[in-house]
């Protein structure tokens, strides 16, 4: 079992390696810490699970860059990589022109087409690569691959078409995924900007990052008026009202840098005094009770919302992604209590019982 931080200090050294020729690395590590906290300890990650996940991370890449009105390159040789052709080609079918990925888009043959194709690149390329120089120290995989090239498809779905996460693993990667995360995306940043001289605002790595990975708040105002109404007007934390647009911003419960999740269910809106003291940080347990709550009673109504918007919704992943985060992370990991709280920090260990109460399996 590697430890913690062993594991943390190979994972930031592998982004080391000068060798690395696209960004396919930075975007399966990405994928891995966020479905990690999907999965059962022992449990198998299919690699369906991540070539989707990676469709998502590129996706808002694959638009063209303001400034000169190009998609970002993503690999040093051979033209653009290949994930991304494949992605190119389906948003093109498909007539897909938004930063988000809608629904209807992932209901069809094509997007089946889609994800094949990019879990075929991730089994050839990325997956087996990844851990080398060293001993496999995240996962084992059991298709045929070496490094002379002789790799094929029937190899491979002749595999269980799984990553196998080595003991200790899947733990490390939830409670290191919001220090690791931020490392991530700067060197994808920093490479995609190195492989786009041709971008006026290539060296500005501010620019760069708001179109790589901003969680733009204009695509989160789209469901901001509908997130509201189940709340009541309110805000999900202080329950003060509402007064206007302006007074209002969308929040990611379970911080977008612990897991990702653009969810529904992962949104809440609340005041701006709020948003900006809670930040990145975990919500105590009575909001968490709250948000429990409105998820449970509105349902139906987020659903609709989702199909009205075209706005992801996975209503069982959300709730797996809580648990993870919750029970899992380490004992002084701060919880925030509310900006009226007389104490407005705590830690994870102080409600540790009432966390296992509240993300107990039905």
């Amino acid at each position: 079992m590697t430890e913690p931080l062993v594991l943390g200090e190979k994972i930031l050294s592998l982004l080391d390696e000068a060798s690395t020729s696209s960004t396919y690395k930075p975007a399966l590590l990405l994928a891995l810490i966020d479905r990690a906290s999907e999965f059962e300890e022992g449990e198998v990650i299919p690699v369906r699970a991540l070539a989707e996940r990676v469709i998502e991370l590129y996706w808002q890449q694959t638009l063209e860059y303001p400034d000169g009105k190009v998609v970002l390159r993503q690999n040093q040789a051979g033209g653009q990589a290949k994930i991304i052709k494949l992605l190119l080609d389906f948003r093109t079918k498909g007539g897909f022109r938004g930063p988000l990925i809608p629904g209807v888009a992932r209901n069809s043959k094509e997007w089946e087409r889609l994800v094949f194709g990019v879990e075929k690149v991730l089994a050839e390329m990325p997956i087996p690569r990844l851990q080398i120089p060293y001993d496999p120290f995240l996962y084992e995989f059991d298709w045929t691959w070496a490094e002379d090239g002789k790799w094929t498809v029937a190899s491979y779905k002749a595999s269980s078409r799984a990553i196998h996460l080595l003991p200790g693993a899947r733990d490390s990667l939830i409670s290191l995924g919001p220090l690791l995360r931020p490392f991530i995306t700067r060197w994808w940043i920093e490479k995609a900007a190195q492989l786009n001289k041709q971008v006026g605002a290539a060296m500005s790595m501010i620019e760069f990052e708001r179109f790589m990975f901003g969680r733009e708040r204009q695509a989160l105002a789209h469901v901001r008026e509908g997130l509201a109404d189940l709340q009541g007007g309110t805000c999900l934390y202080c329950e003060r009202a509402i007064r206007d647009k302006t007074g209002s911003e969308v929040d990611h419960f379970v911080p977008w840098s612990f897991s990702g999740d653009d969810g529904l269910d992962n949104l809440v809106v609340a005041c701006r005094a709020c948003n900006g003291q809670k930040s990145a940080n975990l919500a105590g347990p009575d909001f968490l009770g709250a948000v429990i709550d409105r998820n449970q009673q509105w349902q139906d109504d987020l659903r609709s919302l989702s199909e009205e918007r075209n706005w992801p919704k996975d209503y069982e992943r959300t709730t797996k992604i809580t648990r993870s985060i919750y029970l899992l992370s380490p004992a002084e990991k701060p919880v925030w209590l509310g900006r009226d709280s007389v104490e407005r920090f705590a830690s994870v260990g102080q409600f540790e019982a009432e966390f296992q109460r509240l993300l107990a399996r039905p």
